[in-house]
């Protein structure tokens, strides 16, 4: 008879006033494939200012098919609700994170406990599939920006920085998968610092890297990710980028061997960069506006890269604006 015990997963979703997204998201987890009753729960960590999705959550617990904790994490800072998200998670062996945006594929559970077995590696990165809501308005920088998708088979080797970087998809914990005893094992996994502008995780698995820990892709375990029309303006799409290159060049700097040079050598990079973009400038003056909205995107991340400022705020900035908008 076999008596093996299946390692516990625990699913963390951190949302911030998004009711409707985030119960598809529950709902997606309820309705997962288990047929070999892997101990499963989830914890969602409300970052919201006033704690409002706590009812809902509540709302749902006694019908829910998995335990389901919901916690409040102030103030308003991904880092934060991260973190509390981890820590209500400690007895898990298997910490995974979606967003509250995202939905799971059937499927999804079962391909994760197949990799954890099958594989040694600490984090996995699952595929990310965008559903936009105006894709016609999305050219290839929104579709990567909101997807994850490689051709490669799971268990291919992943890097967060350095010369062997993974290029064709972006680490981030919407759909990954964490070994909690080999990853998570910081008081503070996610750095505040990085809470209100991005970039906390890419921070994180720059770390991971430095301490030897390995990455690998998981093409079976498939989320699906809500884009609305917004996401898609170059008003948003840009400002992003930057604040994604301000991000990457901090996190890479501080988990190198020497910070103050690397920071100077990202900043020579993104300058050369800068530097041979002139001529894409020039040939795109009469381009399309979806052909200059590329260059733009592609502008703004070189930019971030080269910054002297602080992280921009980018979370921030769009909870203003959906305050705007509703008032």
């Amino acid at each position: 008879m076999n008596t093996t015990v299946s390692p516990s997963i625990t699913i963390i979703i951190c949302t911030f006033n998004r009711h409707e997204l985030l119960r598809v998201a529950l709902d997606s987890i309820a309705g997962l494939r288990n047929p070999n009753a892997v101990p499963l729960s989830v914890v969602v960590v409300d970052n919201s200012d006033d704690s409002n999705a706590i009812p809902l959550l509540e709302g749902m617990q006694s019908g829910f098919p998995w335990p389901l904790e919901a916690i409040a994490a102030h103030p308003a800072n991904i880092s934060v609700a991260r973190n509390a998200g981890v820590a209500a998670a400690s007895s898990a062996d298997i910490v995974a994170f979606i967003d509250d945006d995202q939905k799971l594929d059937r499927g999804w559970l079962v391909a994760v406990m197949d990799a954890v077995e099958k594989h040694p590696h600490d984090v996995f990165f699952g595929k990310v599939d965008a559903q936009l809501e105006t894709p016609e308005r999305a050219g290839k920088t929104v579709r990567t920006l909101f997807s994850r998708q490689m051709d490669a088979p799971t268990g291919h080797e992943m890097f967060a920085m350095g010369p062997n970087k993974t290029k064709v998809v972006a680490l981030a914990t919407n759909n990954s998968i964490f070994r909690r005893a080999t990853t998570l094992t910081d008081d503070i996994p996610f750095d505040p610092a990085f809470g209100n502008g991005g970039g906390e995780d890419f921070d994180l698995f720059c770390r991971l890297q430095r301490r030897g820990r390995r990455f690998a892709w998981l093409a079976e375990a498939r989320a699906i990710e809500h884009v609305p029309a917004s996401r898609c303006d170059p008003d948003y799409v840009a400002p992003r980028l930057y604040a994604g290159g301000q991000a990457y060049a901090l996190a890479v700097s501080i988990n190198s061997p020497v910070p103050v040079l690397e920071r100077w050598r990202q900043r020579l990079i993104a300058a050369i960069q800068l530097g041979l973009m002139i001529p894409v400038w020039l040939r795109h003056i009469n381009s399309t506006p979806a052909e200059r909205a590329e260059v733009r995107f592609r502008t703004a991340a070189i930019l971030g890269k080269l910054s002297f400022r602080t992280l921009k705020p980018i979370y921030s900035d769009e909870k203003r604006s959906v305050e705007g908008s509703a008032s």
